[in-house]
């Protein structure tokens, strides 16, 4: 049923649209990424990898995160949603970490609230944690 009312909330829209994309509310966010790992495409050189790649990252329903960055490293911390953002303080990595999801015609890309710059974008989600992070 959630993953039902994610489908109709996505497709539903939200009020912060420009032109083609759109930047996912509070509920759009709860739906995508509570319980869920989402499988996000890195781009080369940022923090996460110097050659990019897929980095799975677990949105606990207790908001517990953890991720696996393409470099190997693991960060563990706890998320919450703000707004039309979510952040994480990582317990081994940066804190108050922001991030805005955008709906856009090719998929939903991830962008850097402080930076305003691309952190990837979502190649699959999948629930629970398979990854066992």
């Amino acid at each position: 049923m959630k993953g039902l009312i994610m489908a109709t909330t996505l497709a539903m829209g939200s009020t912060t649209a420009v032109g083609a994309q759109m930047t996912l509310n509070a509920q759009q966010l709860d739906g995508l990424l509570t319980g869920n790992t989402l499988y996000l495409a890195i781009p080369a050189g940022g923090p996460g990898g110097p050659h990019g790649g897929t980095a799975p990252f677990k949105y606990g329903a207790d908001g517990s995160a953890s991720v696996k960055l393409p470099s190997g490293t693991t960060l563990v911390g706890n998320w919450k949603i703000d707004g039309d953002m979510y952040c994480v303080d990582w317990d081994n990595g940066p804190k108050n970490s922001c991030t805005r999801l955008v709906k856009t015609t090719d998929g939903i890309a991830l962008f850097d609230v402080a930076e305003n710059e691309p952190r990837g974008s979502v190649e699959k989600i999948i629930p629970g944690n398979p990854e066992q992070l």
